[in-house]
């Protein structure tokens, strides 16, 4: 018994292997007269659910810490200084590949698969790889990829961890293989249509999200010139755009909107409001550029820290010196739909406003960026007031200097892509263009971290290969740069 369990435990935490498509789910929302369990579109949901509960979750847990936020009122937990323990690895590691096997075998099952539109479901699984594929990467660096989630069908326990090079190389691969299928726009059976969240099975919105997620990727990596990202940027932006359609509008952003009702929960819906914002205030940061804007999304995000006043805590403090608990999570979160997102339209146009910019492709910079800052505010059901286009603090000016134009981008970006898992950490980790608040009590030299270390269970059960990608970047710590990381002072 003791070594079922363990080999069970082996399977998920060192290699994230065991196959999870949450049963339940399943029987419930699928056709009890057809297949189930072999059936492509019977684990698309469950495993967007979980892992948008899991990037949700270390979302508020770490992301937000390290990107000034919110910060913690516990003294003990030092993420807002610069300082992860090792156990905060275990859980995307894992989250991130026991749902990386269904997505997988959603591809499998549909080449196995005779069914209408099953080619729709090879390139829906495609595109959820490389978006987890990427997660993961950027999180740890080199990775078990090629080998990985094989315990199953090739008993291999100890995958070998791929360049992260390699595995950018092979996203890519499989994002272009995405758009050929997806391009047919070959419908799914109509009983199927609603298994699919996000598109309700829409072949042309996957192949624009997939698009959309290539450019983001090759933005990360535009400055390897060795990739050739750049060239490819402006054939998807510029010189073969018909080929390589991308969103158009918050239609078709990728996202699961929660409705609260079983199974399309908000995963803080049933949790205590003392539990959700108690332990927790936004920082001075998220306040006072808010504030500076005259953001409306304030209103909706956060509490009056007084009666009609707002205010921010110091992220870093010093240990003993806990600032007063200010402006925090508003409890109306715990219900709002819009926390599920993956990759809106806003994140696309400031991804494009910054190509124009750096020249990667001859695009209209201002107005993607104007439209990116319109769409960011309808995402959360607001209309841009004029004042606020019209403002100097938010409008491009042909008095500003590129760099100045890309500061306003990317603190724009910063607000369109609250709550989406790693994205804040991921871009200023590329091009530290928020001017973060520095405070006196940062450990770490204060340095922000870049990575996550290897969960501590991959140490011990793969220690062959562990070391192996440990001797090639470095180390081990949450300091070791990983391949696409700029040098950044």
């Amino acid at each position: 018994m003791k070594k079922n369990i363990r080999k069970g435990f082996i399977l998920l935490a060192a290699c994230g292997l065991l196959q999870s498509c949450t049963k339940d789910f399943v029987a419930i929302n699928t056709n009890p007269n057809a297949i189930s369990a072999a059936a492509p579109q019977s684990l698309i949901a469950p495993a967007l659910l979980n892992v948008l509960n899991t990037n949700l979750s270390r979302n508020m847990r770490i992301n937000n810490e390290l990107m000034q936020v919110t910060v913690t009122v516990n003294d003990a937990l030092e993420i807002q200084r610069y300082e992860i323990r090792p156990s905060e690895a275990e859980s995307t590691w894992s989250g991130w590949y026991v749902q990386l096997t269904n997505i997988r075998d959603i591809y499998q099952k549909a080449a196995e698969g005779q069914q209408k539109g099953y080619q729709t479901y090879q390139g829906i699984s495609l595109i959820l790889d490389a978006w987890v594929s990427s997660l993961i990467t950027d999180m740890y660096g080199d990775v078990p990829y090629t080998d990985s989630n094989k315990g199953y069908s090739d008993n291999n326990l100890t995958p070998v961890f791929d360049k992260q090079a390699d595995i950018y190389a092979d996203i890519f691969r499989k994002l272009e293989e995405a758009n050929t299928l997806l391009k047919g726009k070959v419908a799914v059976e109509s009983t199927n249509l609603a298994m699919d969240p996000i598109f309700n099975s829409d072949p042309a919105k996957w192949q624009k999200f997939g698009n959309s997620l290539y450019l983001r990727l090759l933005l990360r990596i535009a400055h390897k010139s060795e990739t050739n990202a750049v060239a490819k940027i402006k054939e998807i932006l510029e010189t073969n755009a018909t080929e390589y359609p991308v969103m158009q509008s918050n239609a078709e952003t990728a996202a699961l909107y929660y409705t609260n009702v079983q199974p399309y929960m908000n995963p803080y819906f049933n949790s205590r409001d003392i539990d959700f914002n108690g332990s927790k205030g936004y920082s001075e940061f998220f306040i006072n550029n808010l504030l500076d804007l005259s953001d409306p999304r304030l209103k909706i995000w956060a509490t009056e820290a007084t009666l009609g006043v707002y205010g921010g805590m110091q992220s870093g403090y010093k240990r003993g010196n806990v600032p007063e608990q200010q402006s925090t999570l508003l409890t109306s979160l715990k219900a709002d739909s819009h926390m599920g997102n993956i990759m809106n339209y806003a994140e696309l146009q400031f991804i494009i406003a910054e190509c124009g910019l750096r020249g990667y492709a001859q695009v209209d910079a201002s107005g993607a960026y104007l439209k990116g800052v319109n769409a960011a505010m309808e995402y959360w059901g607001l209309t841009a007031p004029t004042t606020y286009l019209t403002s100097e603090k938010v409008q491009l000016l042909s008095t500003d200097s590129d760099h100045a134009k890309l500061k306003k981008i990317h603190l724009q970006k910063y607000y369109a892509m609250l709550f989406t898992d790693f994205q804040q950490w991921y871009e200023y980790r590329r091009t530290q263009l928020l001017d973060l608040y520095k405070g006196p009590g940062l450990l770490n030299q204060g340095k922000m971290p870049v990575r996550l270390n290897y969960p501590t269970i991959v140490q011990s059960l793969n220690k062959v290969n562990y070391q192996d990608a440990v001797s090639r970047m470095g180390g081990d710590g949450i300091n070791e740069k990983m391949w696409w990381q700029p040098s950044i002072n």
